[in-house]
């Protein structure tokens, strides 16, 4: 009898441990995204709550002195502001979902955004969805 040859397996286990590896920095490389355009998102929707709240009632203002946010305005500015730092951050699919003052002188925002999981391959399998809600008041 003779012993069995051991040729190639170490080959095997390279190719093994390589595979491993490249699935795990292929991980990384898309979690990372995915924060990066997390924080992105919250940054414009800062952004965003920030010119809504600058959309004060001037007519109420300049008759009585009282803050007041117009919804109508509110709601202009956030869209306009959006389409800025979208256009600025990468953020072209950005979408906002909300855009309110719940009390009259704080505005509230919401963003939204679908994004691909790897690398900003829409080929790719695997969709994130992100959102993001900031809030300013109005002074």
């Amino acid at each position: 009898m003779r012993a069995r040859d051991d040729a190639g397996s170490v080959s095997v286990l390279t190719l093994g441990l390589l595979a491993v590896l490249l699935a795990a920095l292929v991980t990384v490389m898309a979690v990372t995204q995915v924060q990066l355009q997390r924080s992105r998102l919250a940054h414009a929707a800062d952004e965003v709550a920030l010119a809504a709240a600058d959309s004060v009632d001037l007519d109420l203002y300049l008759r009585t002195g009282d803050v007041a946010l117009d919804p109508d305005l509110l709601r202009a500015a956030a869209a306009a502001q959006l389409v800025d730092s979208a256009e600025r951050d990468g953020l072209g699919a950005a979408v906002l979902v909300d855009a309110s003052s719940p009390d009259g002188f704080t505005a509230e925002v919401t963003l939204a955004l679908r994004m691909p999981v790897l690398f900003g391959a829409n080929w790719l399998p695997g969709r994130v969805d992100l959102a993001a809600t900031a809030a300013a008041r109005a002074g």
